[in-house]
């Protein structure tokens, strides 16, 4: 259970962070990210020598890349931290900041990465011709089956219901033919 310490302290550290925010969502993250903020805090009362408190920041920093926040407050975080608890200079607070910051990019990563995927989804992979034609770009970088069964059913059935009564697929073996197949399973006749 947190310490009226600990809640006094999150209050300050979030007060710091909301004046420091460069981007609208880092006032929107501020408020989200209370209790990561408070094991933190806790973690750092309790002396802030062992490794929890440095998977806390990190999930900190995670929690400000998924949110859209700046880097600016993904930098200054635990620096705020660090005046609101009066632990300037403390040991853990160089490997917090650290901890944040990989966090945060890994986030940034993650996020780069799930919207790189979305790119093979249907439509953003089809191109729509007149006559219920379309012409797939079958890229998914993968070679896990189920996924690629999974992702190329979802292609079939946005392209069955736009009306598609026919298809050409294009791209490497394992996904051209996992689209292939998912679109005959609709009804859509490839063409080769």
């Amino acid at each position: 259970m947190p310490t009226r310490d600990s809640e006094a302290i999150v209050a300050a550290w979030c007060e710091l962070d909301r004046a420091g925010a460069v981007l609208a969502a880092d006032r929107d993250i501020v408020d989200t990210t209370r209790s990561v903020r408070r094991v933190i805090a806790e973690f750092a009362l309790a002396g802030g020598a062992d490794e929890e408190i440095f998977d806390a920041c990190a999930s900190l920093g995670r929690l400000i890349a998924q949110g859209g926040g700046s880097p600016t407050l993904a930098s200054l975080t635990i620096d705020h931290a660090s005046v609101a608890l009066g632990a300037l200079g403390r040991a853990w607070i160089t490997p917090g900041r650290a901890a944040v910051a990989e966090g945060f990019t890994l986030g940034l990563l993650e996020r780069v990465q799930r919207d790189a995927l979305r790119s093979w989804d249907f439509p953003r992979c089809a191109v729509l011709m007149p006559g219920g034609v379309v012409a797939i770009a079958a890229g998914l970088p993968s070679d896990d089956p189920e996924l690629l069964r999974e992702w190329a059913g979802l292609i079939a059935k946005g392209a069955a219901l736009d009306g598609v009564r026919q298809a050409f697929v294009a791209g490497p073996d394992a996904p051209r033919a996992a689209v292939e197949d998912a679109l005959d399973l609709v009804g859509i006749k490839v063409v080769t």
